[in-house]
């Protein structure tokens, strides 16, 4: 199956925008709006984010030779 390199382009700066969101305007994964705890994970997903989407763009670069 081939995956156009502007898809895999498009899903990490999506990634990335969440990520930034995460970090700098305090977007959590907890819909409560409470703070509670949460900031841990928080951080641990924003960790897991980038790490994606520094997978994408890893792949899309072998794709792109």
């Amino acid at each position: 199956m081939d995956i156009p390199v502007g898809v895999l382009d498009e899903a990490a700066d999506i990634l990335d925008h969440v990520a930034d969101r995460i970090e700098s305007h305090g977007w959590s994964l907890c819909p409560c709006g409470d703070k509670h705890g949460q900031a841990r994970i928080d951080a641990r997903v924003l960790d897991a984010l980038r790490g994606d989407a520094d997978l994408v763009r890893t792949a899309g670069a072998g794709v792109d030779g």
